[in-house]
């Protein structure tokens, strides 16, 4: 027999272990996946070289920025440029749809940079 109190309710949920997770959002938008012809674009407009491209967007050589702009390697393994090296292409091209880069007008004290 079923006590008052007890009316088949599932039991109180226990809590969870660990960290609760923190979702962090973005501060800029989400941008759709280029081609490799943007990338292209973008990068012939700006007149850059190949070896300049790699070395903004953080890439070992030009080979990289190449392989990117054809959507694949030599292989024929496919070969996209990410999100966040994408923005950053925008930004420093100065075509991100939404931010841009300014210069500072006071420099960072040297208290507030990070220790190495």
């Amino acid at each position: 027999m079923m006590s008052a109190t007890s009316d088949g309710a599932a039991p109180p949920e226990r809590p969870k272990r660990g960290r609760p997770k923190i979702v962090i959002e973005p501060i800029y938008p989400e941008l759709p996946e280029p081609t490799g012809e943007q990338v292209r674009a973008v990068r012939l407009r700006m007149g850059w070289t190949l070896d300049f491209t790699a070395s903004i967007l953080g890439l070992t050589d030009a080979q990289g920025v190449s392989d990117i702009e054809r959507a694949s390697d030599r292989s024929g393994k496919a070969r996209k440029l990410n999100n966040w090296r994408w923005t950053l292409m925008l930004l420093a091209a100065g075509e991100h749809p939404t931010l841009m880069l300014t210069k500072r007008t006071q420099p960072l004290e040297q208290e507030s940079l990070p220790l190495e």
